[in-house]
């Protein structure tokens, strides 16, 4: 596959509101958009600047400059490229994964076939759950409230500043929505060992499917003997960043389950790397987000219609902004339905990317 040229976006769009989490709070996403050209196809990914890997909308445009020569004029084998610059740049997993990305996006749509199709996945509807930022206990009912009567069926609720607090907050979303709707809940490694083992007893009631990082990142050690101890699921995620780190989850038994992102692994050949380690070990999934807009977003679905092992879908970050540049995606009966368009099935909405697009220096 020879590639004509690398060009990126960097593009801010508003949120429709403040979105908080333990870790911070923003009102404002910027992506950048990453756009490869084949002679008549064009394929598109796109990067998420975010404080886990700590990647700004800068760096990420440094990087894509800086494998521009690499990328242009050569004969791409997608898989090859990727290992390459995965050693060469080891701290830019975002700006891989827009390439990357943006490289199955092209290549589908040479083959003539959706991404999930070149792997041997089947069309289905995604089921994707609708996050609820940390926010005041009657906000929290109102926005669990609001999301089920738009279709959601599952909710995940941002917890991990005050431990009572949003335990109550839980309990008051389970009491609105009733029994049938599914309810996750992500710390965003807001609590210490013990505060986490007292989470889960006391959200075992409210039949909480899993609790997301509910503590550092580094401390392994801690969220082992939270796994041992709770009865409810435990789930890693910002520690979660490649098959290495998978394997170690898995051999050791840190985890019940990983949350994969698209954004801390490389792409979607970094996250099939990861799910090669999950079929070894029978370890489930779940797909997540950090910002993105569609055409990430399109990729985590691609994704999922791929394995088995990806039993959970947080693919709502581009439902939060006041805007997309991209379309392609369908909500309809609680999931994320693919267009039909070859490769991740999404369409550029050009006078979008026009005006959202950030004057930067540098740009590719």
């Amino acid at each position: 596959m020879k590639i004509d040229r690398l060009r990126a976006y960097p593009i801010a769009i508003d949120r429709s509101e403040v979105f908080k989490i333990a870790t911070g709070s923003s009102l404002t996403a910027e992506n950048v958009y990453v756009r490869v050209d084949s002679g008549e196809y064009t394929g598109w990914g796109n990067s998420s600047p975010n404080s886990v890997t700590k990647e700004t909308t800068e760096s990420i445009l440094k990087m894509l400059r800086g494998v521009q020569g690499e990328v242009e004029r050569s004969d791409v084998d997608i898989e090859e490229l990727w290992g390459e610059l995965s050693e060469k740049h080891p701290h830019d997993p975002s700006a891989l994964a827009g390439l990357d990305i943006g490289l199955y996006d092209l290549l589908g749509k040479m083959e003539g076939k959706q991404v999930y199709e070149m792997y041997g996945g089947k069309s289905r509807g995604v089921i994707t759950d609708r996050t609820i930022g940390i926010m005041r206990l009657t906000d929290t009912v109102e926005h669990a409230r609001e999301y089920v009567d738009k279709g959601f069926t599952a909710l995940k609720i941002k917890i991990g500043l005050d431990l009572l607090e949003d335990i109550k907050r839980v309990a008051a979303v389970r009491e609105e929505v009733g029994g049938d709707i599914r309810i996750w809940v992500d710390a965003n490694q807001g609590y210490s060992v013990e505060e986490s083992i007292t989470l889960c007893q006391k959200l075992a009631d409210l039949n909480v499917e899993f609790v997301e990082q509910p503590v550092k990142e580094e401390d392994l050690e801690g969220l082992k003997r939270v796994t041992k101890e709770s009865s409810i699921p435990v789930m890693a995620d910002e520690v979660m960043k490649d098959h290495e780190i998978a394997e170690k989850i898995c051999s050791e038994e840190i985890a019940d389950m990983v949350n994969i992102k698209l954004m801390k692994c490389g792409g979607l050949t970094g996250a099939w790397k990861i799910v090669d380690v999950l079929e070894d070990y029978g370890v489930d999934a779940m797909v997540g987000c950090m910002g993105e807009d569609v055409p990430a977003i399109a990729a985590g679905v691609n994704l999922c219609l791929t394995t088995d092992r990806i039993t959970h879908a947080d693919l709502d970050s581009h439902f939060m902004l006041s805007d997309m540049a991209f379309d392609g995606l369908e909500f309809k009966g609680g999931k994320l339905w693919l267009s039909g368009e070859t490769g991740l099935g999404i369409k550029v909405l050009d006078d979008k990317l026009e005006k959202y697009h950030m004057d930067l220096e540098g740009v590719v």
